[in-house]
């Protein structure tokens, strides 16, 4: 056997690894990346994919479009695509409805031009890439390479028809490769250990191995040794022992090379955890973290921590500062969460967070929120680089053991932030099975009702002093039959919040009012219809009621009366002004219900001036033996008179009641002293 023969062989084992190599480097690398990155993009449309059918499950539920605007709004500030990615919303005309990173909101949307594209308008574009069910690709600019437009973007896009909404990505495709960075070097890097160990074994068997045998076949051809001496010359205790010496090296080099190759792996995947965990400017870890950290536990709190006005330390140190300021304030962070045994996380921005996932108990818990509100108070952020002391405010939304944490103390941070509180904890109502059941059932008889159309209106008569009926006040009624099959007129208390839960109110209130507007013709006498603010701010309801009342003449329309609840909180007295307005010029008059309960903000009312005011129940039924009923009762009147308004007491339940109202000078008397609601109107 000669030895030219075992060098070919080793030589073309390296041959071999070197090919295997280059093919690593130039074929698999790249296939493995973009495998991972369009991974990444799949993931991150899935997410998109999960906001639009969250926002289409609401809009489809939605009675407040401001109130559902808000929760959208809360939804997609907390969300983030991708690495930096986020989504917005236009409308079909081109306005920005709500842009989370204020990029296009600062300008006007339906006016930007895609760079390199003259004429082609973004918005428009958005819209047909929707109509061909396809995303769409453009270039863009970015923050810190404001003039640069070679960004590649990427947006997918859909349509919401109820709120004629499209809800677009907007997220850069270089992002996704940031999610692998390092994966080239560390597939390079195991591929040269892996190279070496190969390698080592080769020229290791080719020395240790295929060399001695090679020599002592060669001794053996030397001394024309027979063939079966031969035979027992390899079984010989000394070969076997020498070729079992070399094989036992061998074995204990593989081994530790395959130990040395772990670690490396260990380290590597460490480094893109930390990539993927870990914020990279205060080393905190991140929202990606957070959401793994508690998603298995049953019982967690949150704390958010949003810094006050953070953007104005950015406009007046400038953005470099706005991140020492970051850094620092997650050191402290850092230390006061060791102290009370929570995690720090840094969410988004300027907002961070501590979790707490053991529950330390309530007593301990009032002990950590009332530290945390004061931890900035007196304590400035020190910034070594430019000698300077940055003093912060903060603001806290907490959520304690509930089903979705982040959520919960994303929606207290807003509540605090918009009611100018330090601090909001999170809570709501949970429903009892009992309340379920009672929510079922009511949706099914309400649901009847309105197939059968039997929502039917009552009417209470209301009086004037010369005890003439002057106007009736319209109530809905539901008719049913009851255990003895006798027909009852079930009372809006029993489902009138039910239906509003239940989506149902809107159609309650259409059959109400197309009833009693049908009734106008019988009567000579005004009808009056409650309205909440709620109703008000229902653009639905507003145009089932314009509908009806198109239907009225001029003669019926004055006839309506409108009774405005002013217990409820009306939190915007110029569109409740423009309602009335609107109303007025086509001859409805106008009460402002519930009097004395609410608001009573008489400067509203003086801009308002309605044509009559119905003091509330409560303020009514005791008046004859309740000084302080009776003396705030006496100062309405005494306004109201002074702007010629009329005033209504209703609830008058008894002879004493009504002489003391007519004593103080009441034109117009509502109650069951004088009349029951009935389904007479004359």
């Amino acid at each position: 056997m000669n030895t030219k023969i075992f060098l070919k062989i080793a030589w073309l084992f390296i041959l071999g690894l070197l090919t295997y190599l280059v093919f690593v480097v130039f074929f698999l690398s790249p296939k493995i990346n973009n495998f991972l990155s369009e991974t990444e993009i799949k993931n991150t449309k899935i997410q998109f994919d999960k906001i639009v059918s969250v926002i289409n499950e609401k809009s489809r539920t939605f009675t407040d479009k401001e109130v559902l605007k808000e929760e959208i709004e809360l939804l997609l500030s907390g969300v983030t695509l991708g690495k930096a990615g986020y989504a917005f919303i236009f409308d079909n005309t081109g306005k920005i409805v709500f842009d989370p990173s204020g990029e296009f909101s600062s300008k006007e949307f339906d006016k930007i031009v895609i760079p390199g594209l003259e004429k082609r308008y973004l918005y428009e574009e958005l819209k047909k890439a929707y109509l061909k069910k396809d995303s769409f690709e453009y270039e863009w600019n970015r923050i810190y390479d404001p003039y640069n437009y070679t960004y590649k973007k990427l947006s997918w896009i859909q349509y919401n028809p109820q709120l004629d909404w499209y809800i677009v990505s907007n997220i850069y495709k270089d992002d996704f490769d940031t999610f692998i960075e390092g994966t080239n070097s560390l597939i390079l890097n195991i591929s040269m250990v892996l190279f070496i160990v190969l390698s080592m074994i080769g020229i290791f068997i080719t020395i240790k191995i295929i060399t001695p045998i090679n020599k002592m076949f060669e001794e053996v051809q030397k001394a024309n040794v027979p063939s079966n001496e031969l035979e027992n010359a390899v079984k010989s205790k000394d070969e076997i022992g020498f070729l079992a010496t070399q094989f036992n090296t061998l074995l204990d080099q593989v081994e530790n090379n395959r130990k040395n190759f772990e670690e490396q792996v260990q380290v590597k995947t460490k480094e893109i955890q930390d990539r993927l965990y870990y914020d990279e400017l205060t080393n905190l870890k991140n929202r990606t973290a957070l959401e793994d950290d508690i998603k298995d536990n049953d019982f967690v709190s949150i704390a958010l921590i949003d810094v006050d006005s953070f953007g104005d330390i950015n406009e007046l140190y400038g953005f470099s500062t706005g991140n020492l300021v970051l850094i620092e304030i997650a050191k402290v962070l850092s230390e006061f969460a060791t102290k009370f045994s929570v995690s720090p996380y840094r969410i988004y921005g300027n907002v961070f967070c501590l979790a707490d996932k053991k529950m330390m108990g309530f007593s301990r818990y009032d002990e950590f929120i009332s530290e945390l509100c004061k931890i900035f108070k007196n304590r400035a952020i020190h910034i070594e680089e430019l000698d300077i002391d940055v003093f912060i405010n903060i603001t806290l939304g907490i959520s304690i053991a509930q089903e979705e944490p982040i959520k919960a103390a994303s929606i207290a941070l807003k509540k605090a932030k918009k009611s100018n509180m330090k601090f909001f904890v999170y809570n709501n109502e949970i429903d009892t099975k009992e309340m379920i059941k009672k929510s079922m059932y009511w949706r099914e008889k309400i649901k009847i009702a309105i197939e059968k159309d039997d929502v039917i209106p009552f009417y209470q008569p209301i009086y004037n002093r010369n005890n003439e009926i002057v106007k009736y006040e319209t109530l809905m009624r539901i008719k049913d039959i009851n255990e003895k099959g006798e027909t009852v007129y079930l009372s809006p208390y029993l489902f009138l919040d039910i239906s509003v839960k239940t989506k149902q109110y809107l159609q309650l209130s259409n059959q109400i009012i197309s009833k009693a507007f049908a009734d106008l013709s019988k009567t000579k006498r005004q009808i009056s219809f409650n309205l909440s603010f709620k109703d008000i701010l229902d653009g639905d309801f507003i145009i089932s009621l314009d509908k009806n009342i198109d239907k009225l003449d001029s003669e019926n329309r004055e006839k309506v009366v409108f009774e405005i609840l002013e217990s409820d909180y009306i939190s915007d007295y110029s569109l409740l002004e423009e309602f009335i307005l609107k109303y007025r010029k086509q001859g409805v008059k106008i009460a402002i219900d519930d009097f004395g309960t609410g608001y009573s903000n008489f400067a509203h009312i003086l801009k308002i001036r309605p044509n009559y005011i119905k003091i509330d129940g409560s303020l009514i039924k005791n008046i004859y033996n309740d000084k302080n009923s009776y003396e705030m009762v006496k100062s309405i009147i005494d306004f109201s008179k002074a702007l010629n308004i009329k005033v209504i007491a209703e609830f008058v339940h008894s002879k004493d009641v009504y002489n003391t109202l007519f004593d103080l000078g009441v034109d117009e008397f509502q109650g069951f002293y004088l009349g029951e609601p009935s389904l007479k109107i004359e």
